[in-house]
């Protein structure tokens, strides 16, 4: 039986109208586009990317049909993730690396444009389906790119210095998180009831693309991440038991496949042997094509076990919570059985310990076995992050400088520039201040997109929700221990699916759909089954002519002022990459204008400095060298390479021997395991 429609066609409309799309199809483009470019990690490729969504968003803003504020809680998230984006923006001020602040104020406001603009954007049914199956076809076309480092090593040759899996992300870690998040929404669209077959069995196959570059990231926090989600995702669904069934038909032939290749080793641990690589990438080819078509079957299986017997939804809402139980129950007992076979408390003790000091006897080597060890290398991240926040200054260094932090108090080798624990990062960069900001970013988006749990119940997008709601806490949870922040793809991936739930969310309370208004026009044809064909239309929604305001103003100047601050930037880092490339070549002046370009373009940075210093001396022009070192040294006194680079001058140039030592203790005051700074004051023989 056909719903009754709105009463008043004049204020309402049938579908969602081609402009309340465009803000999620670029920010998918974005995403995409981030994620097949190191991640959106380096400025110099993410930096095109922000400033095209931001102009495009800019421009939005004048055809955006605001429907209704979004909800008080994602306005208060809007409001924190400002502030906090603002305070790093302030700590350029104070900073160690002002340069580094800036960029980090950059990521953070454009991370507060893509949840300020969807949050904002009407998001009905056919907006959330946009978002969730089209991060899933982003996500799956990176998880293919991955995958095929494995399987087809001849023709794709990125997987071959490490035995994991990073690019085109260009870290393992945020390879796999994206797959976890994206894991969630397949399993939504393969035991989505009504939905037509060959998207279920789509949805399977994609589901085992995202497993198999998954497991071969070989990544802990992936594994832990993996398991937050799927808790979120069964709790909140309202297809347990489908989805259950699902993920059965898709975990089976992808663990059948690996069983198989497990005596490939070239697959596990990295090889300069190119041959035997091929070879046994192609047979990991042909058993993973097996499993994606065993999943494919089995899903078409199921739904159509599904269509031919109607199971009532009380026994279907049961045995999903019994099977799930079940599961999590075995699973506890299992994990208790064998800590009490291990030894107990005292074994819990002893792995705590090993933990804590890096000190597991198992290693962390390349390869899966590194899934058993406890050598993480976070431990003395996040203790360094403690000390730079006790030693002050308690406004914190700025933010983006975590790697002035490691230099100054690591006890090894190798560069950092994150605490690998982004609550950590934020107390050691920008003070309480900017802690207390962003967990009240991140503690308000997650109540924003997690609210109303009780309603909504009969709403037949809800599994794809809470497959985007996991996807969420997934990406809170997975950030707690590594520096996903800063690789702009899983940033923009965290605000697109929180800020469609929560715009979803908003939308579907404002229609009433538990208060007996429905969210859809039906002729009866689909029974309620939720699925994705043309018999399913959107609900009319009030569309009010758009119009000149002082908002609109405000948010599209807004917007092109981010833009605008990350255009300097950007050209300061080509201009430097280019002065160090022409430097190599022997284009010395070419070398000197480059350099020159970037100091005018981030006069902010010590790196252009640098370099126009060591091409003055080429020059013969060690006095201009000098005061170029000395204006480095003014403007970054915390950076031990300025210091250690005026040390050499002075000895090399000038034989200011003394003046020369007092810059290299310095240096090592700001890097003590500064190889290079100890070896020249051992020279000078002013070692003490």
């Amino acid at each position: 039986m056909r719903a009754q429609a709105h009463s008043d066609p004049a204020v309402r409309s049938r579908g969602p109208a081609w402009r309340d799309m465009l803000s999620y199809l670029a920010t998918l483009a974005a995403f995409g586009a981030f994620s097949f470019l190191s991640g959106g990690y380096v400025v110099t490729r993410a930096a095109p990317i922000a400033i095209v969504w931001l102009v495009a968003a800019a421009a939005w803003v004048w055809v955006m049909p605001v429907q209704r504020r979004p909800s008080r809680l994602y306005v208060a998230a809007l409001a924190a993730l400002a502030c906090y984006a603002l305070w790093a923006g302030l700590s350029i001020l104070w900073s160690f690396g002002p340069e580094l602040s800036w960029t980090a104020f950059n990521y953070a406001a454009f991370y507060l444009g893509v949840a300020a603009v969807l949050g904002v954007t009407p998001t009905g049914r056919a907006q959330l389906r946009l978002a969730g199956i089209g991060f899933l076809a982003v996500t799956v076309a990176a998880g293919c790119y991955a995958f095929a480092g494995k399987v087809l090593p001849d023709l794709v040759t990125h997987a071959h210095t490490y035995a994991r899996l990073d690019s085109p992300v260009g870290y393992w870690n945020v390879l796999a998180l994206l797959m976890v998040m994206a894991l969630p929404v397949a399993l939504s669209l393969a035991a989505r009831r009504g939905a037509p077959l060959l998207l279920r069995g789509a949805a399977a196959v994609a589901a085992s693309l995202l497993a198999f570059t998954f497991v071969f990231s070989f990544s802990r926090g992936g594994v832990l991440a993996l398991a937050v989600a799927l808790i979120v995702y069964f709790s909140l669904t309202d297809r347990r038991l489908a989805s259950i069934a699902s993920l059965a038909a898709i975990a089976a032939p992808v663990a059948a496949a690996l069983w198989r290749v497990r005596d490939l080793g070239t697959l596990f641990t990295a090889t300069a042997d190119g041959p035997l690589r091929t070879a046994q990438g192609h047979t990991l080819l042909r058993w993973s094509l097996m499993a994606l078509a065993a999943a494919f079957v089995l899903e078409l299986g199921l739904a159509a076990l599904e269509r031919g017997v109607r199971w009532p939804r009380a026994l279907r809402t049961a045995a999903g919570a019994v099977i799930l139980a079940g599961l999590v129950l075995g699973a506890g007992g299992g994990a208790l059985v064998y800590v009490d076979r291990q030894g107990g408390t005292s074994w819990l003790r002893d792995r705590y310990d090993a933990l804590a000091s890096d000190s597991d006897a198992r290693g962390a080597a390349d390869s899966p076995g590194r899934l058993l060890s406890l050598n993480t290398g976070r431990p003395p991240l996040w203790r360094h992050a403690l000390e730079q926040y006790e030693a002050g200054p308690k406004l914190g260094t700025g933010a983006g400088t975590y790697r002035f932090t490691y230099y100054r108090f690591r006890s090894g080798g190798g560069v950092t520039k994150h605490a690998h624990s982004q609550w950590l990062n934020a107390l050691s960069e920008l003070g309480v201040p900017g802690l207390a900001t962003f967990v009240a970013a991140m503690a308000l988006l997650l109540a924003s997109a997690l609210r109303g749990l009780r309603r909504g119940r009969s709403d037949r997008e809800r599994a794809l929700l809470a497959a985007l709601q996991a996807a969420t806490v997934a990406f809170v949870a997975h950030m707690s221990w590594d520096w996903d922040w800063d690789m702009a793809a899983a940033g923009t991936a965290l605000f697109l699916v929180a800020a469609a739930s929560s715009s979803f969310i908003t939308w579907r309370d404002a229609e009433g759909n538990d208060a007996g208004t429905p969210l859809t026009v039906s002729d009866g044809s689909d029974q309620g089954d939720g699925g994705l064909a043309g018999e399913d239309r959107e609900a009319p929604v009030r569309r009010p002519r758009t119009a000149i305001s002082p908002a609109r103003i405000l948010a599209s100047g807004l917007l092109l002022l981010v833009a605008v601050s990350w255009w300097p930037p950007y050209l300061a880092d080509r201009a430097q990459n280019r002065a160090v490339d022409e430097a190599s070549k022997g284009d010395v002046a070419l070398a000197v204008a480059s350099a020159r370009s970037a100091r005018r373009w981030d006069p902010l940075a010590a790196d252009p400095l640098m370099t126009l210093a060591l091409l003055e001396q080429q020059q013969g022009r060690n006095r201009a060298a000098l005061e170029t070192l000395r204006a480095a040294a003014s403007l970054q006194p915390q950076n031990f390479e300025v210091h250690y680079q005026l040390g050499l001058l002075l000895e090399r140039a000038f034989g200011r021997r003394e003046r020369a030592a007092a810059a290299f203790r310095r240096a090592l005051e700001l890097n003590p395991h500064d190889a290079s700074s100890a070896y020249e004051l051992d020279a000078l023989g002013a070692g003490g």
